[in-house]
């Protein structure tokens, strides 16, 4: 059985070979129960072989995240006023923030069916909002729960 080698030529799966070079960056901040989170990720292009003699090319991607996060909960300020907001968070997240997509071609430049980009990546830029809130007990009941191990 033959070895693959994915860094000239050979692939599994319609991702192209292994990029050569690959860097992944991220960086986050968070202080007083927000916070904001940033990564990058970036492959260099591959080259194909495919069995009919037609090279596929893949263009380098990248690709940048952003997620914004409150935990509520932590804001003492805002559960003095609101005790609702006790164990709430709120995230706002844009995965892939410019809809970076594959591009792959042919020898001759042309686009091959089953490599169009939407096909690859058919989810592109995603923005999704989500609140979670946790019920929890009022704080008279740890103070009761402790009291009744100390007898």
């Amino acid at each position: 059985m033959p070895k693959l080698d994915y860094l000239h030529g050979d692939a599994l799966g319609s991702t192209g070979g292994r990029p050569r070079h690959q860097v992944e960056a991220q960086g986050g901040y968070f202080n007083n129960g927000l916070g904001a989170r940033v990564s990058a990720n970036w492959r260099s292009g591959t080259r194909v072989d495919s069995s009919t003699g037609d090279d596929l090319r893949f263009s380098p991607l990248a690709t940048f995240d952003l997620r914004l996060f409150a935990n509520l909960g932590e804001r003492f300020d805002l559960v003095s006023k609101y005790p609702v907001l006790r164990g709430t968070s709120l995230r706002f997240e844009v995965n892939n923030i410019f809809n970076s997509r594959p591009r792959v071609r042919g020898a001759a430049g042309e686009v091959p069916f089953n490599y169009q980009s939407d096909l690859l990546d058919p989810l592109g830029r995603t923005i999704s909002i989500s609140f979670r809130k946790l019920f929890l007990p009022p704080r008279s009941f740890f103070r009761r729960q402790a009291a009744e191990g100390q007898d």
